[in-house]
C-alpha cells in the first residue's frame, strides 16, 4: 500500500478557503458552520482549525480574497477601449458573469448576522469597490469623491439586478437586449454630469 502524500500546508490551506467559499455562497454566514466546511473538504474540525481559528476569521479571509477579485474586475475596465458606454457594457457583462456564475455579491449583503468587525470590513471593501468602479465610469466628469461613491454603489447595486434579471432571461438574446437597456440607462444618466476642463475632445 502507498504511503499517505500530506498535501502542503499552503496547498491545503487555499483549498480549503476555496471550499469555504463555495459553502458560505451556498447557505450563508449564518447557515454555515466548521462542521460543514470540515465535511466538504474532507478533513477534521481540527486540522481545519490547524489552518483557520474561527468561523469568523475564515470568513474575513474569503471575503478579502473575493474583494480583491472583484476589484481586479473593477480596475481592468481601465484598459476597454472606446468611449463610457464600450466601459459600462462590458463592466456589466463581467460583473454579470461574475455575480451569476460564483454568486459572489451575495456574501457582501445581507450582513445583519454578522459581527460589526465583519459589516466594517464589507463596508470599506464596497466603498473602495464603489470608488474603482467610479473612477472609471466618470473619469472624465466633474465629480465630487462623495457623488462619485454614490455613482460606484448605484453602480453595484445595479451589476446585482442585471445579474438576476440575466439569469431569468433564459435565452442569449434577451440577455444581450438586457445589457443594452441597462448600459443605456447609465450612460445617459452619467450625461448629466458636467464635463471636467481637462476632458478629451469628443471623437468626430
Amino acid at each position: 500500500m502507498a504511503p499517505t502524500v500530506r498535501m502542503p500546508r499552503r496547498e491545503r490551506r487555499a483549498q480549503l478557503l476555496a471550499i469555504a467559499t463555495e459553502v458560505f455562497r451556498a447557505r450563508g454566514y449564518q447557515g454555515t458552520s466548521m462542521d460543514d466546511i470540515a465535511a466538504a473538504a474532507g478533513v477534521t474540525k481540527p486540522v481545519l482549525y490547524q489552518h483557520f481559528t474561527s468561523k469568523e476569521t475564515l470568513y474575513k479571509e474569503v471575503i478579502d480574497v473575493l474583494g480583491a477579485s472583484l476589484l481586479e474586475v473593477a480596475r481592468s475596465l481601465r484598459d476597454v477601449p472606446g468611449p463610457p458606454q464600450a466601459r459600462v457594457e462590458e463592466g456589466l457583462r463581467r460583473f454579470t458573469e461574475m455575480v451569476e456564475v460564483e454568486n459572489t455579491l451575495r456574501l457582501f449583503t445581507g450582513r445583519g448576522d454578522v459581527s460589526e468587525e465583519i459589516e466594517q470590513q464589507v463596508a470599506g471593501l464596497l466603498d473602495a469597490l464603489a470608488l474603482e468602479v467610479a473612477g472609471v465610469l466618470i473619469a472624465y466628469r466633474d465629480v465630487t469623491p462623495a457623488h462619485a461613491r454614490v455613482i460606484g454603489r448605484m453602480m453595484i447595486a445595479i451589476a446585482q439586478s442585471t445579474a438576476r434579471l440575466a439569469h431569468e432571461a433564459g435565452d442569449e438574446a434577451s440577455r444581450e437586449d438586457l445589457l443594452r437597456t441597462t448600459t443605456a440607462l447609465v450612460v445617459d444618466g452619467l450625461t448629466g454630469f458636467a464635463l471636467r476642463e481637462d476632458a478629451p475632445a469628443p471623437a468626430e
